[in-house]
């Protein structure tokens, strides 16, 4: 581009489509023509590149054809209480990453260690290198080169200074490789990391060098210098070298702790004596495999806080080659890690982008000896997060999202494409619509409220599951019409568990090691048939109040488990579980009358409901005595993670109900029961148009006593200013009531009450302990509302009882 040109205008000599925008002009303008030119060449509207908050003009040295910046996420992990060097007191960690638990796992670590006192860290010494080579014609003019540059150091360092006053050489080393030397020259460089500044001294210095004939020999003789390259690849830049481990290249920083037993144990999740065991493990595996160094994740530390602070990245292959030891002491564990390598600065590079530059502040890195902090900074929080991860890995916590579910065989899973007109065609005949003909099949998009079990499964499975709005042109009886479906593809029982088992593993200790031992007993069994064996029924008393369905479909070998249902729309309340105020009293009643209506059809039918191969373990007196172990784990890891929900009064009558479980829970399995939704809340609830409740999510339904789901509605729906004993009381019969109407029995009030009231301890110790493992991997906002309601409903209960 010319001076007179304009920075949107291309050489009109050139063919259009074929100009690349100068390089090399820094500003908004030339920016914004490249990405129309990066448009016009791929066809794409790369919307997400029209705006950044990247200053054109301050880019200089940074990076050339600027189009836009890409976005990732910062999370904070800490905080880590420091007793070193150069670092002292509580420090926060930013870290760039879309890995998830990454944050949350360093974060454990640095708890752990603050608990015990906190990290020492010493930033022991700081070199970069830089390594031209000279090629000579034969070996004894390498030798000759090599013998004399070691007397020329002082010689060297003038030429650098030149270049640079950051830049200091220490020292240079010359090796001899056949009939060439390879010159490793070796500088500190202040608060730079210096891979920049010492590539240009060492050129400067080489200048010098190839000026002096004594040195470089006469190649015109046959003993002179051939050739010189400015990196001859012994520095070890941006390469994970043994070289580089022994001797250091950029910081070498190093971190410790002490961990008491009782930290190991609460906070890690495991014990002293499995943590050493399982590192001694691992650090044999990486020996054997010739791993350099020998660590869990210190590659992830080094990248996520390099990318958050503006450091090379391309330098985590060095930097982020660690030792990590643990040794069993008398009272717990000693743990240190030390990084030879980090090629770190706070000045230079990319630390001078505004949120590069402003994390840096976060940590305190700027200024003069910011970039020895620096190394010890991630020093320390590459310790946390090793033993966190070691930690994971040796207790069972440790599982990849990637996991394929303990597969051994190849399925062929169902695909969303086969969603076309004859299957859905196939629907419509099942239902109302014989000989109705699809036309076209168009996905459509509809916000949908969080669901556990599909959200949390979704992640752990590479097919495609969940919840999947369709919109058919249909023509039936020649008269063409628009007809809105959901089709729910679901997840095996078998997916459902593992899923739940990484959550709970996530979790670790007890938590994890009981879950293992009960899985099968928590209801997951059969949650992938059981929704469609139920959507099957005919009995109107259940029809009217569901979703109306189209069609079911089930293939075992394929995995595949699918129902085609009326796609809901004009409803109230419809996915109100992080608003579940709008449920007012009258909604609450029509819920609970047609409530009755549902639990009617297999009221006083238990045998045969037993006898029905979808319905699963059915929980009973015995399973959740024998179950306290898991209770109390549940229990624990509320108080422990959610202390600001779980205090220790809720803790300690959990405690109580658990303890007493083999008493009460009989006088549950005595009771009158029947077939219950058994996640009968605001998620999967919705009143019609015309006064009539729906409720859908069927998967978890079991054998259980009515007032389960009677509990669970008025804990998850009812609004704090309404929970007394009036209105609780009032509710409590528009459901007995209903159901005494509907199943034409009588049924005892004093005998509903109490069932009532062991209902609400039932899920307390229950569900909600499985709520609180899903609210570590997921925030759930629903779940303070309905935890502080199951606490003051269960007062009232006990308050009444009493009475």
């Amino acid at each position: 581009m010319s001076s007179g040109e304009s920075p949107g205008q291309a050489r009109p000599s050139r063919p259009a489509g074929r100009y690349v925008p100068a390089r090399g002009i820094y500003t908004e303008s030339a920016r914004l023509q490249r990405l129309g030119w990066l448009r016009s060449m791929t066809g794409l509207g790369l919307d997400s590149l029209q705006h950044t908050q990247l200053d054109a003009g301050k880019l200089t040295g940074n990076i050339e054809g600027f189009v836009g910046s890409v976005e990732i996420p910062i999370g904070v992990a800490g905080p880590l209480r420091f007793c070193g060097d150069d670092v002292r007191g509580e420090v926060y960690a930013p870290m760039a990453t879309t890995e998830g638990a990454l944050v949350s796992s360093a974060t454990r670590g640095a708890l752990a260690i603050t608990m015990a006192g906190g990290v020492t860290t010493r930033a022991v010494s700081q070199a970069m290198t830089r390594a031209p080579v000279f090629a000579f014609s034969r070996l004894s003019a390498a030798g000759r080169f090599a013998s004399a540059i070691p007397r020329h150091l002082g010689d060297l360092r003038t030429a650098v200074r030149q270049v640079s006053h950051h830049a200091e050489l220490v020292s240079v080393e010359p090796v001899v490789l056949g009939r060439t030397v390879h010159l490793r020259f070796r500088y500190t460089t202040g608060d730079a990391a210096g891979q920049n500044m010492t590539t240009a001294c060492t050129w400067h210095a080489c200048q010098w060098i190839l000026e002096q004939p004594p040195l470089v020999g006469d190649k015109e003789g046959g003993e002179g210098l051939e050739s010189f390259i400015i990196e001859g690849n012994t520095s070890g830049d941006k390469k994970a070298s043994a070289l580089a481990m022994a001797e250091g290249r950029g910081f070498r920083a190093s971190a410790d702790c002490l961990l008491p037993g009782g930290v190991v144990e609460r906070v890690l999740k495991t014990t002293p004596d499995e943590l050493v065991r399982g590192y001694q493990h691992i650090a044999a595996g990486a020996v054997h495999s010739g791993v350099l160094g020998s660590n869990a994740n210190t590659a992830n530390m080094v990248a996520a806080i390099f990318t958050a602070t503006g450091q090379d990245i391309a330098c985590v292959h060095e930097s982020g080659v660690g030792q990590f030891i643990l040794e069993r002491t008398p009272d717990g564990v000693y743990a240190s890690m030390t990084l030879p390598g980090l090629a770190v600065g706070t000045v230079g590079g990319g630390t001078h982008l505004p949120t590069q530059h402003e994390l840096l502040e976060v940590m305190g890195c700027t200024g003069r000896g910011g970039a020895g902090r620096l190394a010890q900074i991630i020093a320390g929080f590459a310790l946390a997060l090793d033993l966190s991860t070691v930690s994971a890995a040796v207790s069972g916590q440790f599982a990849s999202a990637h996991e394929r579910l303990g597969r051994n065989r190849p399925v062929r899973w169902f695909q969303l494409d086969e969603l076309d007109a004859p299957f859905f065609e196939t629907a419509l005949g099942h239902s109302e619509m014989p000989g109705a003909k699809v036309r076209s099949v168009e996905t459509v998009h509809i916000p949908m409220g969080p669901s556990v079990l599909s959200e949390l499964t979704s992640r752990t499975v590479k097919k495609a599951v969940g919840l999947f709005p369709m919109q058919l042109r249909v023509d039936h009886d020649d008269v063409e019409q628009k007809l809105d479906v959901m089709v729910k593809v679901k997840p095996t029982d078998r997916e459902v568990i593992k899923m739940a088992g990484l959550a709970a593993a996530l979790c670790g200790g007890p938590v994890a090691t009981h879950y293992r031992r009960f899985d099968h007993r928590l209801g997951f069994v059969g949650c992938d048939v059981r929704e469609l064996a139920l959507y099957e029924q005919t009995d109107t008393r259940f029809t009217s109040l569901v979703p109306k369905q189209y069609r079911t479909y089930r293939d075992d070998r394929r995995e595949a488990y699918v129902i085609v249902m009326e796609c809901l729309g004009d409803m109230e309340l419809m996915d109100t579980s992080e608003r579940a105020r709008g449920w007012s009293r009258r909604h609450l009643g029509i819920a609970l009358r047609d409530l009755g209506q549902l639990h009617s059809v297999w009221y006083g039918k238990e045998p045969a409901l037993l006898r029905m191969p979808w319905i699963g373990h059915v929980p009973n007196a015995a399973d959740m005595a024998e179950m306290k172990d898991l209770w109390r784990a549940l229990a624990g890891h509320s108080a422990q993670e959610f202390p600001e929900l779980v205090d220790a009064r809720h803790h300690d009558r959990l405690a109580s109900f658990i303890g007493t479980i083999d008493r009460w829970w009989p006088e549950i399995e005595a009771m009158p029961r029947t077939l219950v939704h058994n996640d009968f809340n605001p998620r999967n609830l919705a009143i019609r148009a015309d006064g009539r409740l729906c409720a859908y999510d069927w998967e978890l339904a079991t054998l259980h006593i009515p007032q389960h789901d009677l509990a669970e509605l008025l804990c998850t729906a009812l609004a704090p200013a309404d929970i007394n004993t009036a209105v609780v009381g009032e509710l409590s019969e528009v459901h007995r009531k209903s159901l005494e109407a509907h199943a034409r029995t009588a049924i005892d009030k004093d005998l509903w009450e109490s069932g009532y009231h062991l209902a609400l301890r039932d899920l307390a110790i229950n569900r909600f302990g499985l709520y609180f493992v899903a609210h570590t991997v997921r925030h759930y906002g629903f779940l303070e509302q309905w935890w502080r309601n199951l606490w003051t409903l269960i007062d009232l209960a006990e308050a009444a009882s009493r009475d």
